[in-house]
């Protein structure tokens, strides 16, 4: 059961409106942002009446005060620094400063004078000092995105929307006769994405449900709508565990695409009744779906920043092959040794994707990326060291296994060349998109190549017998170190020759052929997603080998259990009421060590 974040004050008075739940939040579902700077943090949430219909109802109701959560005490009211904010027109026109005394978990702060609603837009948040060495001090509640609902200014310098880190635990404390007119009222909103769904037919995705009234919800009609859909489609949910008063909760649940192509294509969702009643109109629930016919099998990319000379490396390395071994899908691994320190596999690719870390200040190791994305509530490409356990690699390996394939990935050696082919989907075919092609070598050992951080106090006990070096970059067989302009047809079809190399290395055990297709964006490290990614192992008993990814056919969840090669697995399993899949009720031991897709969702036994 995962820690709970509770409410330290709740006066009944006061009615919270929000789109982020304003209550019990769980740990795993926050976000925290900040520039880990000794500087001034600031974050809004607009609430405007020409977006939710909600807000025109309240028209003359009273805004008392703001709540909001925090991941540390910030009690710097007496220096004018923690305040809470309210802007109307622009989040930097504030009208009210309201300075307080935060403490860590949720606070509920009243201004000197209500805000009355009327028709132009209200910004409302809160101002912290953040220090370095302090936890970021504004949070959000990652699995929900609501448009304008995370507006943050870093150092008092620049508001700036974020659309991809969820929205902030802020809000609006109301004057109670204000229940009235958001009763019968909820928001619903897909929460997966960016996934790849069929044009015009039924997917699986995550549905996140805020009610915003004080009677608990068993049940609502959502009508959903996709851009190029006549009219919206009409799903009665019956929800397993009631909604509580202005509480919230995830679901995993059939929704309907339409059918337009694109990567960003419209989809929204709205509450048109509830419990079996009409609802009041609230705001309509909007996320950017990939919507393509081409939908491809994903094999993760893992590149690790690593280098002799990193005191740390071993032991992300460790766990990190802890959880390969556990793993029972396709993967790619790659290790980079820069980023810190050059050293004897240093090669000009490991060079060129620093630009990875967004400026030299940032580079360390050990660090490491799965498809060069981002993940949901994260605010970088590259993530650090984990626990000392193989468990939250594993868990970003399937997160990572689940993003959507945007291209297919065939690798060959012949005698004389090496030969990548496959298609990109048809929607990205006229975009500028990369291929690298690497050879790389795996099992060499620490008695010619030593390592620092052997001898760790807190290193496991067998590292120095399992350690080896893996992933080396041997030759790159692109023209440019950071992998050549892919060249497609009408089709998206594509295909590159490379002459083969005989290359030295470095009495490893194994080699490999490894490519991927890719984006490359300097400017913004958000744009270089790995579309998809292949590999061919090289002298093995059986000789060369071709692994390849297929393309994967777009069906209705049928209440099965699949690995993440899309294939069906058998196993005892024990239903739910509502026919789907509880992966703690199952019967563990007819399920062996693996990552499993479970009614759309990803669980690791």
């Amino acid at each position: 059961m995962s820690k709970r974040l509770f409410l330290i004050c709740s006066l009944p008075a006061q009615i919270p409106y929000g789109y982020a739940p304003s209550g019990d939040v769980g740990t795993e579902e926050l976000s925290a942002l900040g520039g880990n700077k000794n500087e001034f943090v600031q974050g809004m949430v607009r609430f405007d009446p020409a977006a939710d219909p909600a807000l025109v109802r309240m028209k003359g109701r009273n805004i008392l005060g703001v709540r909001c959560y925090l991941r540390a005490d910030y009690k710097q009211a007496r220096q004018k620094r923690s305040a809470i904010l309210a802007s109307t027109g622009t989040p930097g026109n504030l009208v009210r400063t309201t300075y307080a005394d935060f403490t860590e978990g949720w606070n509920d702060v009243l201004f000197d004078e209500p805000l009355s609603i009327g028709d132009e837009a209200i910004y409302l948040g809160l101002q912290a000092y953040e220090t370095i060495g302090t936890p970021y001090p504004l949070v959000a509640y990652a699995p929900a995105t609501v448009p304008q609902s995370c507006i943050v200014n870093l150092a008092k310098s620049k508001w700036e929307e974020f659309t991809d880190r969820g929205t902030l635990l802020v809000a609006a404390l109301l004057e109670e006769g204000a229940a009235a007119d958001f009763a019968s009222t909820a928001y619903a909103q897909n929460t997966t994405h960016p996934q790849t769904v069929a044009p015009d037919a039924d997917f699986t995705g995550g549905l996140y449900i805020h009610n915003f009234s004080a009677e608990p919800i068993r049940n609502l009609e959502l009508a959903m709508q996709g851009e190029g859909a006549a009219e919206p489609t009409l799903r009665t949910i019956e929800l397993e565990e009631p909604i509580g008063p202005y509480g919230s909760t995830v679901i995993t649940t059939l929704l309907r695409a339409g059918s337009e192509e694109g990567t960003a294509v419209n989809w929204s969702a709205m509450v048109t009744a509830v419990n079996g009643q009409p609802s009041q109109t609230g705001r309509p629930g909007t996320t950017p779906l990939y919507v393509t016919f081409d939908n491809f099998l994903r094999t993760p990319l893992i590149e690790e920043f690593t280098s002799q000379r990193c005191i740390a490396c071993p032991q992300m390395a460790y766990f990190l092959e802890k959880a390969f071994e556990e793993y029972e899908g396709n993967f790619v691994y790659v290790s980079h040794h820069t980023g810190f320190a050059e050293d004897a596999f240093t090669t000009q690719p490991d060079r060129e994707i620093v630009y990875i870390f967004g400026g030299y200040e940032n580079e360390y190791n050990p660090a490491i990326m799965y498809n060069r994305a981002v993940f949901e509530g994260e605010n970088t490409v590259i993530q650090g060291i984990r626990e000392m356990s193989p468990t939250p690699y594993l868990e970003a390996l399937a997160t990572a296994a689940a993003m959507p394939a945007m291209a297919e990935v065939n690798i060959r050696q012949g005698e004389t060349e090496v030969t990548v082919s496959g298609r990109v989907a048809r929607d990205l075919a006229s975009q500028p998109l990369y291929l690298s092609c690497y050879l790389v070598e795996d099992g060499i050992t620490t008695q010619n190549y030593p390592q620092k951080g052997m001898d760790d106090d807190d290193a496991p006990a067998d590292l120095k017998d399992v350690f080896r070096h893996n992933g080396i970059i041997l030759h790159y067989f692109t023209a440019d170190a950071i992998g050549d302009l892919l060249t497609v047809d009408e089709a998206g079809r594509y295909n590159v020759t490379f002459p083969w190399v005989e290359k030295d290395g470095f009495g490893g055990t194994r080699r490999r052929l490894v490519a991927f297709i890719h984006r490359v964006n300097k400017s913004d490290l958000r744009q270089n997603a790995v579309l998809n990614a292949a590999q061919i192992i090289l002298g093995t008993a059986d000789g060369i080998q071709e692994v390849k990814n297929e393309r994967m056919k777009s069906e209705k969840w049928d209440g099965a259990v699949y690995d993440l090669s899309g294939r069906k697995v058998n196993g005892q399993r024990t239903a739910r009421p509502s026919g789907t899949l509880d992966p703690s009720r199952m019967d563990k031991g007819q399920w062996t060590k693996g990552v499993y897709i479970v009614n759309g969702k990803k669980f690791i036994k």
